[in-house]
């Protein structure tokens, strides 16, 4: 099981040196930018700090719902959560150049239609804290999801031994950047998941 690391909404010196520091230990495949509230050219300055770094640690980065930036910001992809048809769309500009992966998911329906749309991967779990689920009830769907289709599952969350071997992508944001040494942290689950 591989690592996509989420970078919290806070454009600071202590989350970009985290961010660069989880990048070099090898164990971060693919990162996403979250946005949060941030002003469009806010974001696009803050994902500009990160994207080179991570990149030249063979790190694949993706953007929050902005792919129209996406070949302007020289970024690998976009994490997409608009609609089925809207996601189809991108993925028809951007692919295969760029990776297209489909969020908000809330149903093994929402799931099926935004995993028609070749996309690259289906996310299972929310970034918006208030929208977060039951972590069982993610997870149930991202292993379903894992065991029966080929397009690559990404779960998100809280506990990552609910994730069983068969997802690809294991989600992580405050796990890391909310500890005292980040590093360590992201080790520990990288342990537990390789036990797997």
């Amino acid at each position: 099981m591989q690592i996509y690391l989420i970078v919290p909404p806070k454009a600071d010196e202590q989350t970009q040196q985290t961010c660069l520091e989880l990048c070099q230990t090898g164990h971060v495949s693919a990162l996403l930018i979250q946005r949060g509230e941030m002003a469009e050219y806010d974001y696009f300055d803050w994902a500009k700090t990160l994207i080179g770094p991570a990149q030249s640690n063979e790190v694949a980065v993706l953007l929050d719902n902005v792919p129209q930036a996406v070949r302007s910001l020289k970024a690998d992809g976009v994490h997409i959560t608009q609609s089925a048809k809207e996601t189809g769309e991108w993925c028809k500009k951007l692919k295969p150049e760029s990776i297209v992966g489909a969020g908000e998911i809330f149903s093994r329906h929402d799931a099926m239609t935004k995993g028609e749309k070749d996309v690259d991967y289906v996310f299972f779990g929310h970034l918006d804290p208030a929208k977060s689920g039951d972590d069982e009830e993610t997870a149930e769907m991202a292993n379903w999801w894992a065991e029966t289709f080929e397009v690559p599952a990404v779960g998100f969350v809280h506990e990552t031994d609910l994730l069983n071997k068969h997802v690809e992508f294991c989600a992580v944001r405050y796990q890391v950047f909310g500890t005292e040494n980040p590093v360590a942290a992201l080790q520990k689950i990288v342990d537990e998941l390789n036990k797997k």
